[in-house]
């Protein structure tokens, strides 16, 4: 019996190699990442359809209102819902530099309006829920616009009488290439440093508002490096300057979270975050098509998180704080989708991480969505 020459055999290898990047290269480009859904194919139009990215400039944040726009009719299921960003402060964020926030306010008669941190944390009414949303890479300042009018329904419809504060975090997550997949750990970097920011702006709403923090794709990484630097971690060799925080309500959700499944475990890159939060769910999907090439990111790479969930090993490893994490699966609401918009498509999906976000349950309570 005759065995195929070695040189056949690394030909073969090498042709499946590149086979199996050319795959990762399609499923990773921007296009997909970013692509917005045919309003054709959603049940209902958002509460301000395109209205918040038709109303805008779309040349960047640096955005106003048109003044010939007619200011639309406020109903009770209008929008009200915070947008805090660092798209133009990427070298600062990569510097380790303090920013100015842009913030803006989807609220009244017009559809945005520029604002502050400081008129941000004062409309904040006292003891109510603070949702921060933070997304993934290739994420276009116009395509999040119109991902924030229609989380910001997608969410409010699961509990429309219960009150909670929506912002969402955006940051420069779509300067790619013409291979996009070469800037993927750039732009995963880029992701945890963001977190230090997300921190702060954590830091400074008062300890007795509850803090949901949602993360899709590199937007999990965001929240688990804030997560860890509120805990006094150590992220990409910097460090929170206000120092570990004291423990607080948060609670986290991840979806399609591009993280080592074992990054969460004690003395792993996200060590501490864990530490912060008393109960986290993570939108497990294990036939999310461009995070089954995770592991091609780097050699000896862990699958993500998204795609595994906490292993045995990793439970063991996270000890009693292996409570605080749930793994719930929307393999078969999501399929192979790995964009935000397939996740906010489903009315099923914000049911199940309603507690997380409301707060109108017990930790205890929420141990089974």
């Amino acid at each position: 019996m005759t065995s195929r020459p070695p040189h056949r055999l690394h030909a073969a290898l090498r042709h499946c190699r590149l086979w199996l990047i050319a795959v990762w290269v399609v499923t990773s480009a921007p296009w997909l990442a970013s692509a917005q859904p045919d309003s054709a194919m959603l049940d209902e139009p958002p509460v301000v359809p395109p209205a918040p990215a038709s109303s805008l400039r779309t040349d960047g944040p640096q955005t106003s209102r048109m003044a010939d726009a007619p200011d639309p009719v406020r109903g009770s299921c209008d929008p009200d819902y915070w947008i805090v960003s660092t798209r133009c402060a990427k070298e600062e964020v990569e510097a380790g530099q303090g920013v100015e926030y842009q913030v803006y306010r989807f609220d009244g008669p017009s559809p945005v309006r520029g604002s502050s941190i400081e008129e941000l944390l004062s409309s904040l009414q006292p003891g109510v829920p603070v949702c921060f949303m933070a997304h993934g890479s290739f994420v276009t300042w116009n395509s999040m616009l119109n991902d924030s009018a229609w989380t910001y329904r997608w969410l409010r419809q699961a509990a429309p009488a219960q009150p909670v504060h929506i912002i969402f975090y955006t940051w420069a997550s779509n300067d790619g290439g013409f291979l996009p997949h070469l800037h993927i750990n750039r732009l995963g970097r880029r992701a945890s440093l963001n977190g230090f920011y997300l921190a702060d702006l954590v830091a400074r709403v008062s300890v007795d508002h509850p803090i949901c923090l949602i993360g899709h794709s590199h937007g999990s990484r965001l929240v688990s490096s804030a997560l860890h630097s509120l805990g006094g971690g150590i992220v990409e060799g910097r460090q929170l300057a206000i120092g570990p925080q004291p423990a607080r309500h948060i609670r986290v959700v991840m979806a399609a979270a591009a993280i080592d499944h074992d990054w969460l475990n004690p003395d792993q890159r996200y060590g501490r975050a864990l530490c912060q939060a008393e109960a986290v769910i993570n939108l497990q999907n294990r036939t999310d098509f461009p995070l089954l090439f995770y592991p091609l990111r780097r050699p000896i790479s862990a699958s993500s998180m998204a795609t595994t969930g906490l292993t045995r090993n990793d439970r063991v490893s996270l000890g009693q704080s292996n409570q605080k994490f749930i793994d719930y699966s929307v393999s078969h609401q999501i399929g192979v989708g790995h964009i935000w918009a397939h996740y906010y498509r489903q009315p099923q999906i914000a049911d199940a991480i309603r507690h997380y976000v409301y707060f109108d349950e017990s930790p205890r309570a929420i141990s089974a969505p």
